[in-house]
């Protein structure tokens, strides 16, 4: 695992540098996820009137770090608080980011969306949204088909849904809901008017 944390060849901010990095990181079937994650994240980007590339750019390399061991995760992004210590792999998301920006990757709107995919965005991104919605609702996962079709209509509504279903799994099965999500859920719009969970 340490030969892939060295920094990555020469040339490689070419687009096709950083897809193959990403492949040589994860494991295949989670390549396969990631290629679905930036079809349908662009795909949502488009349909809304956003930056599609962006959008593509931030669903390939969202899982970078995915599939590194917990102590790789938290050496590359210490916890926050306490579900990150004892849930490393809640970490991937920053993991990733830090990788990226050491790799010399700048856009900062797609750091944002790959570091926002786990716990949700933090707000004035649309990138992220897609991004999120896309992780939670592609195809090969065989869930949340309705998210992914409201997200080709209505974006707002659709990532008031996910962020909902998140949080009201989680807490139906008594498991805690990370610090970042729940400000994600508080500061959605459909809270001013306590409609989020009919």
């Amino acid at each position: 695992m340490i030969a892939q944390l060295l920094p990555p060849p020469p040339g490689v901010a070419a687009w096709t540098g950083w897809e193959e990095r990403v492949r040589l990181m994860v494991k295949p079937r989670r390549y396969e996820h990631v290629l679905r994650v930036a079809e349908l994240a662009a795909q949502i980007a488009r349909a809304n009137g956003l930056d599609d590339m962006r959008a593509y750019a931030a669903g390939v390399l969202h899982d970078i770090a995915r599939d590194l061991p917990d102590h790789e995760l938290l050496r590359l992004a210490p916890p926050e608080c306490e579900i990150d210590a004892a849930h490393p792999l809640a970490l991937h998301g920053r993991a990733a980011r830090t990788l990226l920006e050491r790799w010399g990757y700048q856009d900062r709107v797609v750091l944002d969306a790959v570091e926002d995919h786990t716990t949700g965005p933090r707000g004035g991104n649309p990138v992220s949204s897609c991004v999120y919605i896309a992780d939670v609702s592609e195809p090969g996962r065989g869930v949340n088909a309705d998210i992914r079709e409201l997200a080709l209509t209505d974006l707002t509504a659709a990532l008031e849904r996910a962020i909902v279903s998140k949080v009201t799994y989680l807490q139906g099965r008594g498991i805690q809901v990370h610090p970042r999500t729940l400000k994600a859920y508080h500061a959605l719009p459909c809270n001013a008017h306590l409609s989020c969970l009919t």
